[in-house]
Parts: structure tokens; C-alpha cells; sequence
């Protein structure tokens, strides 16, 4: 029971012991526990699977890791040890200097985004930042999820800051921070189960998500119900391989674990029989994260019929028996009808989502709430139930609990109604900026495989984020030049587009190549020259600009 003046623990919903870590996340539940059971592998894995928004804290000891997600998509990475953070890895890593970050962090304040003050004062290259963030954030998931002792916290609705962006694919993250892990740390990680049978199973991931190497992928199929230990034996050089993926697996909820199959190859010698009982076999252990398998209810009432109350005759007796899963409505587990339940929640505000007007109050929220929730929770889904109805109800799950997460704080639903009413968006940002960065460099790469027709839809997309970059037109030009099967008549207005962009940057260096190029290919030797030699002023050291110069005088 709560103090007085304390807050109870159902005051999101459902008492905290009813909830389990999956279930939070996807909830926007408020939810912290201890890492020696809930791994930060599968927490991190959970937020991802579960399109979670919010804040995840890994602690240590000695520092505290902090992931924040927006939908499922990690977007900032911090840690509380000077040593670890990123100013310390920029100037590391040569991207500033010191005094730059000084002057960005009086820019920021104490409690401001220092990327962001970074971008907006132009000392730091947008595409260089990008990578290094990047470059940085890998390091700290990798050892965020490498820890084994401490606590753990997640905070839903911990919005990222203004100048975050898409840090890469959540499980290429996951499966590098598995893949630096010691064997001894796999093997404790999977403690009894490496003696349990492992089966494949189907999940939300794919295992095409997890980007796994060949000799991986192979071993991924070798899951067949055989005890994991003999998998392992039997793969000889590849049995550390076969342990790591099988973690992996497991933290994606992708392999589940049971008694050996029967017939299975054991490492073991076989134990003797048990002697003939007429005691009913003992439960098989329960995985951390997956609800207990419970009949589904004998008689579900109808949508909106009340319990009938227990009859005065009849004494209520508590059974020592596992919690069962409340009633659900029949219609709600229709493939059909829950897909078009979340097909109309992507047009919703949060009021539709849970039902209830811009008027209605907390009280009011808080019921509603209630009744999607326990309708909708995870643990709640029969065993029977497809794989498909099982994610489907996790999805919609997990969009009534953004709801919630926002509609359930006074402040925060006070300023939601607020934007409703003067349609007030997200204001122009540094995010905006750093995703274009990243198209940009996604471009530039096809450009380099010859796939001009993509990079030149890449480079329109980055125009569209930040149209202030004129340098994303000098490459959109030469891709629409290069790529057309009338090089003269395109020229021109190519070329135009390129001087047009040089004039807002002409430091570019790639604008200069791109014309000297163009002119070289419809056969104006003069131009091209011309055009070489105006780069070489800006940047006299430039080799490629060079080479081509050096090229077009044999």
C-alpha cells in the first residue's frame, strides 16, 4: 500500500507487480527494475519491438547510460562520465576544438542542446557531425548494453533533443553489442537455457533485421528443439557463434526455450526415471518476458456488460492459482477489425485514440484509459491467438499508452490541447538539418555505384529537409545531367543551377568539379579548363580537381 501522500502504483493503469517489462514499454508505463533480471539486451530489444517512446536508463555503479527512443528508433545517446561524452569524442575525434566547444556550450546553456548550438554556429561540418554522433553513439549502446549489475529505468514520452536524428537501425546496434561481448559474458547471459532445447519462432523482428553474417544466418536455422548445448558441441570452431546468436535470438524474442525435443542428441548422460506419481507434472519455467499461459475465459461477456457481483450465498474463496487473463471482447480479436482499429488510429489524435473529448476530464482519461489498456495489454492475448492478432493488439497497445503518456500529465495534455487550438507544430529545428545530412551522405554513395536516378530522388528528399544546403542542387544538377540521354540540351540548365547554388556557397568545392566535368562531356575543352582552374583558386590542394585538370591538358 502507498504512504500517505504518495502516489499509488496504479496511477498509469495497472498496479506495477501486474505489469512486466514488455508490457510497460508498450503501454507508456512508467516502469524500473534490477538488471540481474530484466538484461539491458532485451530492455533495449523491447523498445525497439515495441515502437516505444521514451527514456531508457542503464546504471552502473560508477555512471548512468541514458537511450532515448521515438518510436521504436533510438535518437539520442548519453552517459553522466565526463570521460564518455561527446564534446570530449569531437574534439577527440579533430571535428572542433576545445574553445568551439566552450563557445557552444555558452550558447546552449547548462541544460541546452550543445549539437544543436554546434550546427547553428557553423563550427562543425553538418556531414562530419553526423557521422561522428553516429560513430559515438555506437560505443555507448555497445557498452550500455554490455552491462550486467545495476538498475534500470524507463521514462516514457522523454522526448529527444530538438537536434536528435535516426542514430542507424536499433538491432544492428543490438547485434554489435552482442558480438563484443566475451564468451564468458554469453554464457552467463543465458545461464540455465544453454541446457534447455531451442526452437525458432516468430516474432515482430525478422531475422533479415538482425543483418547477420552468412556463417550467422546459417547457424540461426540450426534451432530445431535440440538441447542449445549440443547445437554448440556439434558446430565444433563455430560454438561460440551458435551461443551468440541464439542470445541474440532470444533477446528479440525470436527463440524460445523448453525441454529438449524428444530424440534429441544430449550432451548429457539421461537421467533415470522418476518414479510413477499421481501428482500432475510440474509447470515448465516461465522465460522472463512472456505471460503465463492461462485457459482463456469460459464466458466472455459482451462490449460494455457489467460482472455480475458474486452471489451473497456463495463465499468468495481466493484460489492459490496463476492470474487469469481478464475477458476480452470477442469482435476486438478479429484480424480485420483490429487493423482497421489501427488504421484509423494514424489519422487520430490522442483524444480519438482513447475515446474521449478535448473536454473530458482526468478522471474521465483515466477510466477510458482503463478500458482500452486491460482490453488491449499484452498478457491479456490468448495463447491461441495468431501471431498476427498478437501484434496487432501490441501495436495498438502500444499507441493508447502514447496516449496516455500525454494526456495523463496535466501539463503535458494542457499544452496538447493548446496545439490543437492554434495548430501549432514542431518549430524548425537542427534535426531537420542532421536528417538531411544523412540522405545527403546516402546520395553520395550511390553516386559513387553509378545509380544516379536514386541518388538524384536522395538529394531532392534532402532539399526538402533543409533547403537552405545548396550544395545538395550541385549534386541533384549533375545527377539530372549525367543521367539524361541528351547531355547538350540539359546542360545548360544544369550548369545554371549549379552556378545558381555557387553563389549562395562558393567555397563548394564539388559545384566547380561538376561544371568542369559537364563541360568536358559535350566537348567544350575551353569551359572545362575554365571551370577546373576556378575551383583550384578556392581550393588549390584539391587532387581530384587536379587529376581532371591534369587529365583534360593530354
Amino acid at each position: 500500500m502507498p504512504q500517505p501522500g504518495q502516489a499509488p502504483g496504479a496511477s498509469r493503469g495497472l498496479d506495477a507487480p501486474e505489469v512486466t517489462a514488455d508490457a510497460a514499454l508498450a503501454a507508456g508505463l512508467p516502469k524500473e527494475g534490477d538488471l540481474a533480471a530484466e538484461s539491458a539486451l532485451r530492455l533495449f530489444a523491447l523498445a525497439a519491438a515495441t515502437g516505444a517512446s521514451g527514456r531508457l536508463t542503464v546504471a552502473p555503479e560508477d555512471r548512468a547510460f541514458t537511450l532515448t527512443f521515438r518510436k521504436g528508433v533510438l535518437e539520442h545517446v548519453r552517459t553522466s562520465h565526463p570521460e564518455d561524452d561527446l564534446p570530449g569524442y569531437l574534439v577527440l575525434r579533430g571535428a572542433v576544438r576545445p574553445d568551439q566547444v566552450a563557445e557552444a556550450a555558452r550558447v546552449a546553456g547548462a541544460e541546452g542542446d550543445l549539437v544543436g548550438a554546434l550546427v547553428m554556429r557553423q563550427l562543425v561540418a553538418g556531414a562530419d557531425l553526423v557521422r561522428f554522433i553516429q560513430e559515438h553513439a555506437t560505443q555507448l549502446v555497445t557498452r550500455a548494453l554490455g552491462v550486467e549489475r545495476g538498475g534500470w529505468r524507463w521514462e516514457p514520452g522523454v522526448a529527444p533533443p530538438p537536434s536528435a536524428f535516426q542514430l542507424g537501425s536499433p538491432w544492428v546496434m543490438l547485434g554489435a553489442a552482442v558480438r563484443a561481448l566475451d564468451p564468458a559474458a554469453v554464457v552467463r547471459r543465458l545461464g540455465p537455457r544453454e541446457q534447455l532445447g531451442a526452437s525458432s519462432i516468430a516474432g515482430r523482428v525478422r531475422v533479415e533485421d538482425l543483418r547477420l553474417g552468412p556463417v550467422e544466418a546459417r547457424v540461426a536455422g540450426a534451432f530445431d528443439g535440440s538441447r542449445l548445448s549440443e547445437v554448440a558441441r556439434l558446430r565444433g570452431a563455430d560454438a561460440t557463434t551458435v551461443l551468440r546468436v541464439a542470445l541474440l535470438l532470444a533477446e528479440v524474442g525470436l527463440l524460445a526455450f523448453g525441454p529438449p525435443r524428444a530424440g534429441a542428441a544430449s550432451a548429457d548422460p539421461p537421467s533415470p526415471a522418476p518414479a510413477a506419481s499421481t501428482a500432475p507434472p510440474p509447470a515448465p519455467p516461465r522465460q522472463p518476458g512472456v505471460a503465463p499461459r492461462t485457459p482463456p475465459p469460459t464466458a466472455p461477456r459482451p462490449p460494455g456488460v457489467a460482472a455480475a457481483p458474486p452471489s451473497p450465498a456463495t463465499p468468495v474463496v481466493k484460489a492459490a492459482q496463476p492470474h487469469a487473463a481478464a475477458p476480452r471482447p470477442a469482435p476486438a480479436l478479429d484480424e480485420r477489425a483490429l487493423k482497421a482499429l489501427l488504421a484509423s488510429y494514424a489519422s487520430a489524435d490522442h483524444f480519438k485514440v482513447l475515446g474521449v473529448g478535448p473536454d473530458a476530464t482526468p478522471a474521465a482519461i483515466k477510466v477510458a484509459y482503463f478500458k482500452l489498456a486491460k482490453a488491449y495489454h499484452p498478457d491479456t492475448v490468448a495463447v491461441q491467438e495468431s501471431p498476427a492478432v498478437k501484434r496487432l493488439c501490441a501495436d495498438i497497445f502500444s499507441r493508447i499508452g502514447e496516449a496516455w503518456g500525454v494526456l495523463g500529465e496535466d501539463a503535458r495534455r494542457a499544452k496538447y490541447v493548446e496545439d490543437l487550438v492554434t495548430g501549432a507544430g514542431v518549430s524548425v529545428d537542427v534535426m531537420g538539418i542532421l536528417q538531411a545530412e544523412t540522405v545527403f551522405q546516402t546520395g553520395t554513395l550511390m553516386v559513387k555505384a553509378r545509380q544516379y536516378e536514386e541518388a538524384a530522388a536522395r538529394f531532392a528528399e534532402a532539399m526538402k529537409l533543409n533547403p537552405d544546403e545548396p550544395e545538395y542542387g550541385m549534386w541533384l544538377a549533375w545527377c539530372e545531367f549525367v543521367s539524361s540521354a541528351e547531355k547538350k540540351k540539359v546542360h545548360a540548365r544544369a550548369a545554371g543551377a549549379i552556378e545558381a547554388a555557387l553563389k549562395k556557397s562558393p567555397r563548394c568545392v564539388a559545384g566547380y568539379l561538376f561544371l568542369g566535368q559537364m563541360a568536358k562531356i559535350v566537348g567544350d575543352l575551353a569551359l572545362a579548363e575554365k571551370q577546373l582552374k576556378r575551383g583550384l583558386a578556392v581550393a588549390p590542394e584539391h587532387l581530384e580537381l587536379q587529376r581532371e585538370l591534369k587529365y583534360l591538358r593530354k
